[in-house]
Order: C-alpha cells, then structure tokens, then sequence
C-alpha cells in the first residue's frame, strides 16, 4: 500500500536490526494542525483537516498496530501473514489476557496505547446513537439534527456488519438463538441496530461490528488509509506529547519525547495560525491540560511539584478551568445464566494453540470462528426505564458466551444516557493519572434503574426452559444483588470513559462555570488549542462509544474548519 507523507520513525526501526533511537527535531519543522492522539478521535479529524490542505501531524505515544501499519505483535500462527493480534476478531479479547506493550502504562485504567488507540484493541462495536444521546446531553449545535450529516458521512464510509465472517454465515450462533428467541417470546421486538437507531426500548439485534473483509477495520482502514496518501500529511509513533508549549492563551508547539523509538524536542506550528488539537482521550487529554497549565490549581500544584516542574509554564499563566471533573463511565452490571443450548468457543486457547481446521479457514478464506469478535458477541439488547427523579435511563445489554460453565453467558447492562452520577480523575506526582472519586452510582435513581433493569429482565427470562441463573442466584433479590458490587472501577468499570475536559456555554474559568471547552471545542483561555474526543462529552450516551467520538470528530472538524 503506498503511504506519502513523512513515515514513521518507528516503522523505519523495525525494518532494520539496529537498536531503536531517538530523532531530534529540525528547528524550522512546522504543522498547520498538530493532533495528539490516534484515536476515534484523532484519526478522522487528521484526514478531515489535511483533506483541507492543512498540513497535520498525527501523533501517537505507542507503536503500531495493524499490519497495515507496520505492526509486528502476532502469535506464531500469524507469521508470514500481514495481519497481527489487532487484525484478527477472533483475538480481540487477548488484551486482558496480554496486555504488556499494548495498554498505556501511566493511568490506573486499561486503554490502548497503540496506533488506533480504543478502535484497534476493543471489540468492534460498531452502532449508531439513538437521537437522544445527542438531544439529552449536548449544547445547541450539537444535537442529532446538527449531526446527521456527520453520522451519514461516519456510516457511509464505515458501514459496519452483522456478519463478519465473508461468508455472510453467523458462527456458533447457539447463545443467540437460545437468549434472543428467550426476549421475543417475552415481548421484546428484533431490530436491525443501524437501520433503527431510535428504537431502543426493549428491542434486540445482532451486534454490529466495525470489520471489513472479517479483519478490524474502522478509522484504521478508512480515514487513516486516505489521509496517509497526502502530502500533507504526517504520522509518528512511539513518540509521548510531553505538554503543549504557549505563550499565555496561544500554544506555539508541543514538546515530545521519544518512547524508545521516536521523535523528542519540541515541534512548532505554523505561527499564527496553526492549531493543536488533544485526542488523547479522557485521561490522557486531562493529563496534557494539566501538564500544560490548565485546570485546577490543586492538580496543577501537584505538576510543578513533579519532575516537570522545571520545564511547567509559571503559575502567572495557569488557566484555572475543571479539567478531570465531570468524570463519567457506563455502569457496568455482570450477570451470568447458562443454558444447555450454549457452546462455548475457547478464543483465549486460539492464540497459540487454535483449532487447525477453524486457523486455516479463517487463513485462507475469511470464515469461521476466528472471524467473529471474541468471546461470540450477542445479542445487544436495550430498555427504557423511567427515572424516580422523571430522567429516562437508557440501558443496554450485552451478552457473550463466557463464564464459570461450557454452557454459560455473561450479560452486561451498561447504564448509558439519563445517567447523572459523576466522579473525577486526578494526576500525581509521577505524572500518573487515576480516579480518584469512581463515577458509579452516586445518584439514589441511577441505582434503582439499574436495579429495575434487572428486574425486568429476570421477568422476561423466567419461563425458559432449562435456563439456571448462576449469578444473581435465584435467592438474592435484584437490589441485594446490585447492592453487593462494589462501586468501583474493577468492578463496575466498562473502560468507556467520558467527560473530563466537558464541552459547554458556562465557561469554567467563571464562578460556577463546568465547561473546559467551548462549542467549536475550543479550550477557554486559550486562541488556539482544541479538544476533540470523549473528554467533551457531557454526558454519557447509550452509543457505542467510538462510534459517537468519530461522529463527534467529523463534526468538530467542520466547525474548527469555520474559524478564522
């Protein structure tokens, strides 16, 4: 595949034997856009903006993923093959079975630290939002009549699929079969997820997966693939933004280290005009305001008081906004049924040792097992409840065939849009991030949603033959059980973080105010520094969560297009 633009230091290393170095920065490099993260988020406004003819630099902390990139992370059976351990569906889980090289290092959290960020390690989820998590959560000129087009143009270019191997078949569907058919007889409507995306309230679906041609796709194989194939267009890896250089409200470059291969200095934009934007994500964006000078003076005291203290913008130039408030996550609700109908598949054991028959059929054609996302994703499921404080809550189930049986499912009730509970992250002084106040279940009705989400949904299934329920027991009521989980992140924790540079009007810097950024994303206090991925979501939505971050970039870029 041809790639213009500047390569990647770090692909340049790993086509030789040599030991990885650094490259130091030539003073007079400069970028119209610098962005700094490859996520959801950064990828499609990297393609977005250098399709304007801006030039941009793309920067990521961690190395390769894909092989399409330059990857190199595979199991043995992969060899000779251009596909590694993202590539394939089958293999997604393999994460939280090896996460070393793979996961960032520097928050207390799991996420991917590689090219592609959430959208090359998770599941492929790959949904449209229902209007409401626009409508609910978001400021004028966000809401879901604000951004059809965007969604439009996101699904036109990734479609998604509900049959990832190519042959169109679904494989070991039994869990399917068994637990939808279960909610239809219970009155539950089947629907298509992406042609219905406002029929959330007690429907069912297949999931619906980002892939393409049974590999991992997504803003990976689309935005990336066409912004690659632009002049303008630049792209490191392996190489850590350290803080954004400013002159009081106007940020000049960004310093970077070399993460074992890399680039280290500090790079410019374009002066005057040129624009950096944070798509880090939730943490990893608040950590760049912090060590940047922006947000509370506490986390901003704990910076000056670390390594970086030497190098931190003084205290006269702090700009004093709530970055790392607003905090927020899906709750995430384990429960677990089994059923004699359900086959387990072991896509942990297919790492090194998979079934040969089910490896040289994915290998040679695309089909089986290994097409599919592990552990055999589905159904998805949603409801509605209705709040004790009049919110709706939106509630999305997800079921895998995984647990303490052959025959068992795990079911996942997410709690997504209406709910209100919010915690924060802080920084350390080893320049860590973690969460400080969890974002659980503060609220008295976010708990008694979940607890009426159960409920229901112990009553759909009461009548199906040989189901057992393994966890909660049939002993233990729905609010004995939901009570007894700790509000915690290892517990309750679904890795879908949101909120922690919020988008809004009431500027944080004012009394009262809760906004880190303004409607076009723009930083307060600052002229030229933008943030563009789950950090300015105000709310939690009920949306695949990268979905509605690369909707979210599309929109974003038209508007930070539109300033001058």
């Amino acid at each position: 595949m041809a790639m213009a633009g500047v390569v990647l230091a770090a692909l340049a290393t790993l086509a030789t034997a040599q030991p990885p170095t650094c490259t130091t920065l030539p003073s007079n490099q400069t970028y119209d856009y610098i962005i700094i993260g490859s996520g959801a988020g950064g990828i499609p406004l990297a393609d977005r903006l250098s399709e304007a003819g801006h030039t941009v630099l793309l920067i990521e902390k961690g190395p390769p993923s894909s092989g399409r990139w330059g990857g190199t992370m595979k199991p043995a059976w992969l060899s000779g093959t251009n596909l590694t351990r993202f590539d394939v569906p089958g293999l997604c889980n393999q994460i939280w079975a090896d996460p070393v090289g793979v996961s960032c290092t520097d928050t207390d959290q799991m996420a991917g630290c590689v090219l592609g960020g959430g959208t090359a390690v998770n599941a492929g989820l790959w949904w449209k939002p229902h209007p409401v998590d626009w409508d609910s959560n978001f400021p004028a000129g966000w809401r879901s009549k604000d951004m059809q087009a965007a969604t439009e143009k996101v699904f036109a270019r990734i479609p998604g699929t509900t049959h990832p191997s190519v042959d169109g078949k679904r494989y070991l569907a039994q869990g399917f079969e068994m637990l939808g058919g279960s909610l239809e007889k219970a009155g539950w409507e089947f629907v298509t997820a992406n042609e219905q995306p406002e029929r959330k309230n007690r429907t069912y679906g297949h999931s619906t997966f980002m892939f393409e041609g049974a590999e991992r796709g997504g803003p990976l194989a689309t935005y990336l693939l066409s912004a690659s194939q632009r002049k303008n267009f630049s792209l490191w890896t392996n190489t850590v933004a350290k803080r954004v250089v400013r002159s009081g409200g106007h940020a000049t470059g960004v310093e970077v280290e070399c993460n074992g291969a890399g680039y280290a200095g500090i790079v410019s934009v374009t002066p005057g005009s040129g624009r950096v934007v944070l798509a880090a994500g939730a943490f990893g964006s608040a950590k760049l305001l912090f060590r940047s000078g922006i947000g509370p003076t506490d986390q901003l005291n704990v910076v000056k008081n670390s390594t970086d203290g030497a190098t931190m913008i003084g205290s006269d130039s702090w700009i004093n906004l709530p970055v790392g408030y607003n905090l927020n996550d899906h709750v995430g609700t384990d429960i677990e049924i089994a059923h004699p109908d359900v086959v387990f598949y072991d896509y942990y054991a297919a790492w090194n040792k998979p079934i040969p028959e089910d490896k040289d059929q994915y290998l040679n054609t695309r089909t089986g097992p290994l097409a599919q996302a592990a552990p055999n994703i589905g159904p998805i499921f949603w409801e509605i409840i209705n709040g004790k404080d009049g919110i709706p809550r939106h509630l999305h189930w997800q079921a895998r065939v995984e647990g303490s049986r052959p025959t068992s499912m795990t079911i996942t009730q997410y709690l997504g849009t209406g709910s209100v509970s919010r915690g924060r992250m802080i920084i350390t002084r080893q320049l860590n991030t973690l969460v400080s106040i969890p974002p659980y279940l503060r609220h008295e009705a976010d708990k008694a949603a979940v607890i009426q989400g159960l409920v229901n949904l112990q009553e759909s299934l009461k009548d199906v033959d040989g189901l057992i329920w393994i966890s909660p027991r049939p002993n233990v009521t729905a609010e004995g059980f939901v009570n007894s989980i700790p509000a915690i992140p290892s517990r309750r924790g679904s890795n879908h973080w949101i909120g922690t540079a919020k988008m809004g009007l009431d500027d944080g810097r004012q009394a009262g105010g809760t906004a880190v950024v303004d409607l076009n994303t723009k930083v307060y206090g600052m002229d030229n520094l933008f943030v563009v991925d789950a950090s300015i979501f105000p709310g939690m939505v009920t949306a695949n969560p990268s979905a509605a971050i690369v909707i979210a970039a599309e929109h974003a870029a038209g508007r930070i297009l539109g300033l001058k």
